[in-house]
């Protein structure tokens, strides 16, 4: 009965599928929903009447090795299906049709669940349970992250149980059964609060739904608890109060963005501190771009990494380079830098920029290599406040490099990137602000319509000197839609660079990490490898 009653879970694809029908949704799945009754009833009662008068037993591994052992020679094992085919049609073409029929209902419902659970995790991460991640779509407009933490989660699940259907289904009916007692539960608690006409009758047909599947949830439990059900009955707790604690993680996260007496104030401008390798095309770059930011204060600054300190020097007066640098011999290079964005912030609350020079390898894993020291040092500065780190690219083409000063951009135009209006937003738009560039728009991506709406509503009530443009995303993502504008505008001359300017979270807990910036991680890796682009995450950072 208990492995009986899975074939019973597949009403739940439909109920949580309604918004993928065809309208009308609720009269389509209605439909659906009462065909799949019909087919299921016959099948069951079908089945049931022939497995009875067939004297017909399941056979699992298990029991098919105790009935080998007693007597004495090998007994395969055989589903109660296979069994009722053999029996009926013997091994002709009726038993392979039957087995074949099988196996692709078994895929089916496997697909069910792909289709189902990226759904469902996006709904609760719209709510705020779940990640933000899960709400993203991928390029064929299916939420791609649900998708893949599905897969790894069954396929470490097919490795534990070695592919036996018999032992994972152990796992998937008491969860079913377990939704379907909470979900009828809550729709008797919705009817009876809300009492529109004919609540009664509803509300005692969920009932009846709740009762029932309450009655095959325990014997369920009881009967498969210990073959694995104990398992889900333990799990579920814990993931509630893992989508709780999320949900309390965002509800804090919501009330400091937009808490009124941490508005960020508007500042003046930037000082600029940049980190000096050697003496090479990176460097002039990052120092000309440095320069182009029209800074309160710049300076120069490099680490010695082997004795190299009087070969920079020399060729930086050499070269009549107009930026004060300083050498710090054989010294850490994070506590360095930190050591010098603390005092350059002495001088007032301006925005401190640390611009760092990179080469770029289009080879992704030599890239990886060559700037984990980099990454170190933008990690430790992500907790310095008011600090904001910019990586300028130089992309490696073999070239000779033969210029003697900061090669400085025509144009810079800075992009500031806007998901919703809040604290962190306005803080990134006041240092696009304070880096006075030649151009500064605000960019938000229509993903969503209710979402854009809020936002261009949240913007005008700001009341920031900024104009907000709106890019079409009709695939629902939004480095494809960045890559074309910022082609466009670098088309405008050789020298325009693109600043790009995201918000950042900065929260207390490692952890909390996984729960935030990860569009910007991903606009990042689209830039990569553009020419003339830099992007600058610009910290705010939450308790």
């Amino acid at each position: 009965f208990s492995s009986g009653s899975t074939a019973l879970t597949g009403v739940e694809a439909i109920a949580d599928g309604v918004a993928a029908f065809r309208r009308p949704q609720a009269k389509n799945a209605a439909q659906t929903l009462a065909a799949l009754g019909v087919i299921s009833i016959t099948m069951f009662v079908g089945i049931t009447l022939l497995a009875n008068h067939l004297h017909v037993r399941p056979l699992d591994a298990e029991a098919a090795g105790r009935l080998s052992r007693l007597l004495g020679h090998r007994v395969e094992e055989k589903s109660v299906l296979a069994q009722i085919g053999h029996t009926v049609w013997g091994g002709g073409f009726g038993f392979v049709f039957l087995q074949i029929t099988t196996a692709l209902v078994l895929v089916l419902a496997a697909n069910t669940a792909f289709q189902d659970f990226p759904r469902l995790s996006s709904i609760l991460a719209a709510d705020r349970f779940m990640p933000r991640q899960f709400v993203n779509r991928g390029d064929r407009l299916v939420f791609s992250n649900g998708v893949i933490l599905l897969a790894l989660f069954s396929s470490v699940l097919i490795v534990i149980y070695s592919a036996e259907v018999t032992r994972l289904i152990q796992l998937y009916v008491v969860g079913v059964f377990t939704s379907f007692t909470l979900s009828q539960t809550g729709m008797v608690i919705r009817w009876r609060r809300l009492r529109p006409p004919g609540w009664r009758r509803l509300a005692i047909v969920n009932a009846i739904g709740a009762a029932t599947t309450g009655v095959v949830l325990i014997v369920v439990a009881s009967t498969k608890f210990v073959r694995g059900a104990w398992i889900v009955i333990a799990a579920v707790p814990l993931i509630v109060m893992l989508f709780k604690a999320i949900n309390r993680h965002y509800a804090s996260v919501a009330d400091q963005l937009r808490a009124p007496e941490a508005r960020p104030k508007q500042v003046q401008g930037t000082r600029a501190l940049v980190v000096v390798p050697k003496v090479d095309e990176a460097t002039m770059r990052a120092l000309g771009y440095a320069r182009a930011l029209r800074p309160v204060e710049i300076r120069a600054l490099h680490v010695s990494s082997g004795g190299d300190e009087e070969t920079v020097r020399s060729e930086w007066i050499a070269r009549g380079l107009p930026v004060p640098l300083d050498v710090e011999p054989a010294v850490d290079l994070v506590d360095a830098v930190r050591n010098h964005t603390r005092s350059l912030r002495q001088h007032g609350d301006d925005f401190v920029t640390v611009v760092l020079p990179e080469k770029i390898d289009r080879r992704r894993i030599r890239q990886f290599v060559r700037t984990r020291r980099e990454l170190m040092l933008k990690a430790s500065l992500l907790f310095e406040p008011q600090v904001v780190v910019t990586n300028v690219p130089t992309l490696e083409d073999g070239d000779t490099f033969t210029a003697s000063g900061p090669i400085m951009p025509t144009r810079n135009v800075a992009l500031v990137l806007v998901s919703a209006v809040h604290n962190a937003t306005l803080r990134a738009v006041y240092y696009g602000v304070a880096i006075r560039p030649t151009e500064l728009r605000a960019i938000t991506f229509n993903t969503d319509e209710g979402q854009t709406s809020r936002i261009m509503a949240g913007w005008a009530d700001a009341d920031v000197d900024v104009p907000l443009e709106v890019l079409d995303s009709p695939f629902r993502e939004v480095t494809a839609p960045l890559v074309r504008l910022v082609r466009q505008i670098r088309a405008t001359g050789s020298g325009t660079v693109v600043t790009i300017i995201v918000p950042e979270f900065v929260v207390a807990k490692w952890y909390h990490q996984f729960l935030h910036n990860q569009t910007a991680l991903a606009i990042k890796g689209a830039m990569l490898f553009e020419p003339g682009v830099v992007v600058t995450s610009v910290p705010y950072h939450l308790r």
